[in-house]
């Protein structure tokens, strides 16, 4: 039995010693049950997809594939500024009626800005594929805008219940809707293999797990009553003000991240066709595997732990620095697996015809590990009020990014070395940001004393 378990029985135990010496007191011992919940349900998911994905890489081939990739980076790119980023407010606020408005302007902005962006690509969504030399994306672009407000409405699902620490039902529903969607993915396959197929069963996957997660919100607690004499603010005018950081700063930084990260499918789709695409596609699916395992599943449990300490004004440096090393310790493993055998791992499992993939792969592991190990250093970053300086960090990582890839796509001309590009600049990239947002969060904490209470509706440091 874990020294978890053993609890309150054996106090002067050896194993509860070293628990509290790494956790500190029992309330971390809780942030560790949290994120355990949720990578065994994440585990499970995506063990359920991995044992689909060679059948579906065997059904649909790599230019469907390719096809799948492209819209996926461009789905990808709008879903997290669908609703301007407030659904990422909903953990901060103490109150749980603030929470709800936030949700509530978050799914208001989200069907405006889907509404704006079907009015655009029914008028000019045809001549930008033709423009950007993705034409191939272009019968399905007019799915985007009903996935962009799904998404956002599976985020708004998603940040309440962590901010509820229901994670228990985030955790059932991410391996349901695994099965579900993949098997539906599967059968369609079997019926008619063609990209339009693998694109439009993909496109309703957001939908079909905010509505699974509705469900499971439906059948829970509801939010906690608000105490006696405190006021709150729930109008929707209000919360977007107070919270106006989030489309200012967070929702550019995420637009331009979302772009760098995509954009080599799209470069890779308009040099070199959808079959590099598809390759590209399938080799970030697959090392996303541990970032969304245990990457996101610590981020997940550690967001609203973080923001809990900044208002007591624990030393957030310090665990960042613990998880970080934990993180690095866990991913040298399936990251240096790839790095080392890639061509022949893919060509094993997903088929020969994917040999080319896993030679991308092997390079995309050097990128995916050092976002891997960013995760705990990009959740301070709203509840410390850093995003300004963020959204510019990554305008100038972005210009690294779109400058690697035209270096490898325009003056080599070789699909292998634009892989290559991208990922030595993602390296730089994600190593700069995680020492600097360390540096800054030791700053934070020696400041404290004398700068007074942080505000943690990410407004000010």
């Amino acid at each position: 039995m874990s020294a978890i378990e053993h609890q309150g029985s054996r106090p002067t135990s050896v194993s509860r010693t070293g628990l509290m010496a790494v956790f500190g007191d029992a309330r971390r011992s809780r942030l560790l049950r949290n994120i355990l919940t949720l990578m065994s349900g994440t585990a499970a998911a995506q063990a359920v997809t991995m044992a689909f994905m060679p059948v579906i890489t065997r059904l649909f081939g790599p230019e469907a594939y390719g096809v799948l990739g492209t819209f996926l980076s461009l789905q990808m790119i709008l879903i997290p500024v669908a609703a301007l980023t407030y659904p990422m407010a909903i953990v901060l606020p103490r109150h749980d009626r603030e929470a709800q408005g936030l949700a509530r302007l978050s799914l208001g902005v989200a069907a405006l800005v889907a509404v704006l962006a079907a009015v655009l690509l029914a008028l000019f969504g045809d001549v930008a594929a033709e423009a950007l030399n993705i034409a191939v994306v272009a019968p399905y672009l007019l799915l985007l805008p009903l996935v962009m407000f799904a998404g956002a409405a599976l985020e708004v699902a998603q940040q309440w219940l962590f901010r509820l620490q229901r994670f228990k039902v985030t955790a059932k529903v991410a391996v349901a809707h695994a099965a579900l969607f993949n098997g539906l993915r599967v059968i369609a396959g079997l019926i008619h293999p063609s990209a339009a197929v693998l694109v439009t069963t993909t496109a309703g996957g957001p939908a079909m797990q905010t509505l699974m997660l509705a469900l499971g919100i439906r059948r829970g607690a509801h939010a906690r009553p608000t105490a006696e004499g405190e006021t709150v603010q729930d109008g929707s005018l209000a919360l977007a003000r107070r919270f106006a950081d989030f489309p200012l700063y967070r929702a550019p930084t995420m637009l331009i991240n979302t772009c760098s990260q995509h954009m080599p499918t799209l470069v890779l789709a308009a040099f070199f066709g959808p079959v590099a695409a598809g390759f590209f596609a399938l080799c970030k699916q697959v090392l996303s595997v541990p970032t969304n395992l245990i990457g996101k599943s610590v981020t997940d449990v550690y967001y609203p732990r973080m923001t809990q300490a900044i208002h007591a004004g624990e030393p957030i440096a310090r665990m960042l620095a613990k998880a970080t090393a934990s993180l690095a310790l866990l991913g040298l493993v399936p990251f240096g697996l790839v790095f080392l055998a890639g061509p022949t791992l893919f060509a094993w499992v997903f088929g020969s015809e994917w040999q080319v993939a896993g030679e991308f792969a092997r390079w995309l592991a050097l990128a995916e590990y050092s976002i891997f190990l960013t995760r705990p250093s990009t959740v301070v970053v709203p509840a410390l009020g850093l995003q300004r300086g963020f959204l510019f960090f990554e305008l100038a990582s972005t210009a690294l990014r779109i400058g690697a890839l035209m270096v490898g796509a325009m003056l080599i001309g070789d699909a292998t070395a634009t892989v290559q590009a991208f990922a030595a600049a993602s390296v730089v990239i994600y190593l700069s940001l995680m020492g600097l947002v360390l540096m800054l969060a030791l700053r934070w904490h020696r400041r404290r004393g004398t700068a007074g209470t942080v505000s943690t509706d990410g407004t000010s440091l």
